[in-house]
C-alpha cells in the first residue's frame, strides 16, 4: 500500500475507533500524606442486547484491591468520553465506582484478564451525547481471522497530564500491530492470550504502551471494496524489551456472556 493512502487509512482508522473508546480515571491517594496520582485506564463500549457495557482489562482492578488493602484511598471516578467528540470540552462523565457491580476475570497464571460493567442509562445517555458508540456484535471478531491489518488504541500513561484539581488531559494512540509468536515468559499463558508486535518506529508514537491496558485490538479487512473493521481482543501484558503486547480475544468472552444478559433481561420484564 502506498504510503498516503496508509496515512489516509490511519487517520479515518483513528476517527472510526475513537468513537468506542472511553478512559475510566480516577484520582489515587496513598496513605501518610504522599502525593495524590491520576490514574487513567483505556478501555471501550459494546452492546450486548441492546445494553451498553464498558470493557476494561481485569487486571487493572486486581491492582486497585491491593492498593485499598494497602490503605489507599480512590475518588472522583470518571468516564472520559471527550476522546470521541469533545462535546464536553473534557469535562468527563462522573461515575458511581463500585467495585461489586463490575464482573472481573483476572487470573496471571492462565493470562485470563477481563472487566465488564453494566452502562446504566444515565451513563449511556451522556456518553451518546458526547460522541460514543457501542460496537455491536456484528463487528466482534477473533485474532484467527483472515486481516490485513491489527491495531491497538488506547491512553499511555506516559502522555496523562492532571492539574490537581479537575482537568485530565491525555493522549489517544493507534499503534499498527505485527502478529509475533508468545515471548518465552509468556508462553505458559498462550492458551488464552495472543501476541503482537508493535511495528518498527512506533517508539514515535508511543515509548511505553503502560496505561493501554484495557485497550482495544482492532482488525481491519478489506472487503466489498472497502475497509471493515473488528474488535478483536482486549490488550492485557507489555514486554517491553521485545516491544510484545499480549490481548485477550474478545468476542468469545463477550459470547458467554450473552445468555447471562437475556437472562437478566428476562428476570426484570
Amino acid at each position: 500500500m502506498r504510503q498516503m493512502e496508509m496515512m489516509d487509512l490511519t487517520a479515518r482508522s483513528v476517527e472510526s475507533f475513537r468513537r468506542h473508546f472511553v478512559t475510566l480515571s480516577c484520582v489515587q491517594r496513598p496513605p501518610g500524606g504522599a502525593p495524590e496520582r491520576v490514574n487513567v485506564f483505556s478501555g471501550f463500549v459494546v452492546d450486548i442486547e441492546g445494553e451498553w457495557f464498558y470493557v476494561t482489562a481485569g487486571h487493572i482492578f486486581t491492582l486497585v484491591e491491593q492498593a485499598i488493602g494497602e490503605k489507599h484511598e480512590f475518588d472522583i471516578w470518571r468516564l472520559g468520553d471527550h476522546l470521541a467528540v469533545d462535546h464536553f470540552q473534557r469535562k468527563a462523565v462522573p461515575f458511581d465506582f463500585d467495585l461489586r457491580q463490575w464482573a472481573i476475570l483476572s487470573d496471571n497464571e492462565t493470562g485470563m484478564d477481563y472487566a465488564i460493567v453494566h452502562l446504566r442509562w444515565l451513563y449511556r445517555q451522556a456518553l451518546e451525547t458526547g460522541g460514543v458508540t457501542a460496537i455491536e456484535p456484528r463487528a466482534w471478531g477473533t485474532p484467527v481471522e483472515e486481516a490485513d491489518k491489527w491495531s491497538l488504541i488506547g491512553v499511555p500513561a506516559e502522555t496523562v497530564v492532571y492539574n490537581g484539581e479537575s482537568l485530565i488531559t491525555a493522549r489517544l494512540v493507534m499503534v499498527s500491530l505485527i502478529k509475533t509468536e508468545p515471548p518465552p515468559l509468556a508462553r505458559d499463558k498462550a492458551g488464552n492470550q495472543f501476541y503482537a508486535k508493535l511495528i518498527d518506529g512506533s517508539e514515535a508514537a508511543v515509548k511505553n504502551v503502560e496505561g493501554m491496558s484495557g485497550g482495544p485490538i482492532f482488525a481491519l479487512m478489506w472487503a466489498d471494496s472497502g475497509w471493515k473493521y473488528k474488535v478483536i481482543g482486549v490488550q492485557s501484558g507489555w514486554y517491553r524489551e521485545a516491544r510484545v503486547i499480549a490481548f485477550c480475544p474478545f468476542a468469545t468472552f463477550a459470547e458467554e456472556l450473552v445468555p447471562l444478559v437475556q437472562e437478566a433481561q428476562r428476570l426484570l420484564r
